[in-house]
Protein backbone atom coordinates (compact mmCIF):
# COMPACT_ATOMS: atom_id res chain seq x y z
CA UNK A 1 0.00 0.00 0.00
CA UNK A 2 1.16 3.42 -0.46
CA UNK A 3 0.33 5.97 2.28
CA UNK A 4 -2.04 8.10 0.37
CA UNK A 5 -4.83 4.54 -0.12
CA UNK A 6 -7.69 4.93 2.90
CA UNK A 7 -8.30 1.39 2.43
CA UNK A 8 -7.30 -2.05 1.97
CA UNK A 9 -7.40 -3.16 -1.77
CA UNK A 10 -7.76 -6.99 -0.62
CA UNK A 11 -10.42 -6.68 2.10
CA UNK A 12 -11.70 -3.08 1.62
CA UNK A 13 -11.38 -1.94 5.49
CA UNK A 14 -10.26 0.88 6.49
CA UNK A 15 -6.72 2.11 7.39
CA UNK A 16 -5.92 4.38 9.98
CA UNK A 17 -3.01 7.14 9.18
CA UNK A 18 -0.98 6.46 12.63
CA UNK A 19 -1.71 10.59 13.41
CA UNK A 20 -2.68 10.58 16.96
CA UNK A 21 -6.37 12.09 17.40
CA UNK A 22 -7.05 15.27 19.40
CA UNK A 23 -6.78 13.65 22.73
CA UNK A 24 -8.24 17.01 25.16
CA UNK A 25 -7.72 15.26 28.29
CA UNK A 26 -4.10 14.99 28.15
CA UNK A 27 -4.06 18.62 27.20
CA UNK A 28 -6.18 19.29 29.71
CA UNK A 29 -3.59 17.28 32.14
CA UNK A 30 -0.50 19.35 30.64
CA UNK A 31 -2.26 22.61 31.41
CA UNK A 32 -2.91 21.70 34.94
CA UNK A 33 0.84 20.53 35.00
CA UNK A 34 2.11 23.38 33.71
CA UNK A 35 0.03 26.06 36.41
CA UNK A 36 1.18 23.97 39.08
CA UNK A 37 4.57 24.11 38.05
CA UNK A 38 3.73 28.05 37.71
CA UNK A 39 2.61 28.32 40.81
CA UNK A 40 5.98 26.81 42.84
CA UNK A 41 7.65 28.32 41.17
CA UNK A 42 5.71 31.60 42.14
CA UNK A 43 5.92 30.26 45.66
CA UNK A 44 9.64 30.44 45.89
CA UNK A 45 9.81 34.03 44.32
CA UNK A 46 7.35 35.54 46.75
CA UNK A 47 9.38 34.88 49.68
CA UNK A 48 12.30 37.31 48.05
CA UNK A 49 9.54 40.05 46.43
CA UNK A 50 6.92 41.83 47.96
CA UNK A 51 5.36 41.56 44.53
CA UNK A 52 2.74 39.19 43.50
CA UNK A 53 0.64 36.96 45.79
CA UNK A 54 1.65 35.95 49.41
CA UNK A 55 3.37 32.81 49.83
CA UNK A 56 0.85 31.15 51.44
CA UNK A 57 -1.86 31.84 48.87
CA UNK A 58 0.97 30.41 45.89
CA UNK A 59 1.60 26.79 48.35
CA UNK A 60 -1.84 26.31 48.45
CA UNK A 61 -2.39 26.93 44.80
CA UNK A 62 0.48 23.93 44.36
CA UNK A 63 -1.31 21.60 46.55
CA UNK A 64 -4.43 21.69 44.99
CA UNK A 65 -3.15 22.01 41.74
CA UNK A 66 -0.98 18.85 42.66
CA UNK A 67 -4.27 16.96 43.68
CA UNK A 68 -5.94 18.01 40.38
CA UNK A 69 -3.08 16.45 38.69
CA UNK A 70 -2.71 12.83 40.49
CA UNK A 71 -6.65 13.04 39.94
CA UNK A 72 -6.94 13.36 36.34
CA UNK A 73 -3.81 11.10 36.02
CA UNK A 74 -5.91 8.55 38.07
CA UNK A 75 -8.73 9.03 35.63
CA UNK A 76 -6.50 8.64 32.76
CA UNK A 77 -5.68 5.47 33.54
CA UNK A 78 -8.83 3.75 34.44
CA UNK A 79 -10.04 4.57 31.31
CA UNK A 80 -7.28 3.44 29.25
CA UNK A 81 -7.19 0.06 31.78
CA UNK A 82 -11.15 -0.18 30.30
Amino acid sequence: MIPSEKQCLNCGTDVSDGKPKFDAKAKFRGLIKYFMYGCGALAVLSLFMNVGPSFMTCVIMTLILGLVLSSASEMMIDKEGK
